[in-house]
């Protein structure tokens, strides 16, 4: 990270490649009290396993318009694409979508009552 500031308030979970996540780990998040998520991943076609992000690119945007149907304001799920040299920008993504979501308030979609966990 270049010891580059990024806001306290994210959670960041570190996979081998962004194919690797997947879409219920999302919702989970979002139905857990999660107010956004940002997926940020490698450019497409930069990939270090092949075409991993290609399918991982298809698969997010279908969680992304599948989400939108349920409700879910545009600006809670967003996906970036960056290399790992690129430290400051993700910081300004970061920044950028914990704004965007501030602007939208708590979330209230999907986001199950307190006393209904799994």
């Amino acid at each position: 990270m270049s010891r580059f500031q990024y806001p306290p308030n994210i959670e960041i979970v570190r996979v081998p490649c962004v194919s690797r996540v997947n879409p219920l780990f999302i919702l989970r998040s979002l139905q857990h009290g999660a107010d956004g998520v940002l997926v940020a991943g490698c450019y497409p076609g930069e990939c270090n396993y092949s075409t991993g992000n290609l399918y991982a690119r298809r698969k997010l945007l279908m969680l992304k318009s599948y989400l939108e149907y349920l409700g879910l304001e545009k600006g809670r799920f967003q996906c970036a694409w960056l290399s790992s040299a690129e430290a400051e920008r993700f910081v300004k993504i970061a920044k950028a979508t914990i704004e965007s979501v501030r602007k939208l308030g708590p979330a209230k979609k999907l986001v199950r009552n307190k006393f209904n966990r799994d």
